[in-house]
């Protein structure tokens, strides 16, 4: 039942271009490291029968210099605010899916190990007397069951607190995607000419090689 815990393709993917800030392009490999660009990003939105998607063209993310994939919005949070103050509302989104997932996970693992433990407490409570008669041991076998039971109400609570494709995507958008009204296009720019200005000062502190 760990399987509750996996994901399916990506429904976020980079398109093509970039909207520069006026500092322009990183300089040097010590710029490279760290320096963000913003490009216009994709995101699928799943309807919640999993069937359907909606695709959304407008939002931006953050990238790494050559990088296809976006940064993660909430592990730059502490250094968009207050810039950028819907960011918060991003870090609780992606925060409550990875919850319900690590939950769900950690249900599926526990119904495995329960399931596991009671067939063979169950398997174990038939034994083999002196005169070859055969007894069943009540109380393991009772221990036995009921650990199996129990393990398949914990796979239960696990499918259902597991969330589905249509959670999953609209978690990847607030993780990756700026999308307007409340994320404009030019205040994510004007954060990241603030970001990479940092990143350039710091470089040209750096002692050389």
């Amino acid at each position: 039942m760990l399987f509750i815990a996996l994901g399916c393709a990506s429904t976020v993917t980079r398109l093509d271009g970039e909207f520069p800030a006026p500092i322009g392009p990183a300089k040097g490999t010590c710029e490279e490291t760290d320096w963000l660009v913003v490009a216009p990003t994709r995101v699928q939105f799943v309807e919640q029968s999993g069937q359907r998607s909606t695709p959304r063209d407008d939002g931006v993310s953050l990238y790494k210099v050559g990088a296809t994939h976006p940064e993660s919005i909430p592990s730059l949070a502490s250094a968009m605010n207050p810039e950028l103050p819907n960011v918060d509302e991003h870090v609780d989104k992606a925060h409550s899916y990875d919850t319900k997932t690590w939950t769900a996970a950690g249900l599926g693992g526990a119904a495995l190990i329960a399931i596991s433990v009671g067939a063979a407490l169950f398997a174990s409570s038939f034994k083999t007397d002196a005169n070859q008669q055969q007894k069943i041991d009540g109380t393991e076998a009772g221990i036995g069951a009921g650990l199996v039971l129990g393990g398949f109400g914990l796979g239960i609570a696990g499918l259902s607190l597991n969330p589905g494709q249509a959670e999953r995507s609209r978690a990847e958008a607030a993780r990756y995607v700026f999308l307007p009204p409340k994320d404009t296009r030019d205040s994510v720019v004007t954060w990241t000419q603030t970001y990479n200005q940092a990143v350039r000062t710091r470089c040209e502190r750096a002692p050389s090689p």
